[in-house]
């Protein structure tokens, strides 16, 4: 008998399936959330340029604060430094395949 239960087609109302079109249509025009660290990739090329001109760590903190954004400059200096990490073994798989590559004749 329990089967029986589980196994009735489920029947819904016009209005049922309104409400239902409703709320997802207000789910999908809800501004979109991220993540800092999605934040922080976002931005790191801009990020690293500003590092190299000599910002610190706690005037780019100043910045993300300007901006509505609370991150601590412990917080930014780990997210930058798995950045720059990535960013240099994605340039080390670079030259190992420039190097596995034959040379054109002639070279």
């Amino acid at each position: 008998m329990e089967n029986d239960a589980r196994r009735r087609v489920q029947v819904l109302s016009s209005h049922n399936v309104e409400e239902f079109r409703a709320f997802l249509k207000e789910k999908a025009n809800e501004p979109a959330s991220y993540r800092m660290s999605k934040i922080v990739r976002a931005v790191f090329p801009q990020l690293s340029e500003l590092r190299k001109r000599g910002y610190t760590l706690e005037m780019l903190v100043r910045i993300f604060e300007e901006n509505g954004l609370r991150i601590t400059a412990t917080a930014l200096s780990g997210y930058m430094k798995k950045l720059n990490g990535e960013a240099e073994v994605v340039s080390a798989i670079e030259v190992r395949k420039r190097r596995s590559q034959p040379s054109p004749p002639g070279s």
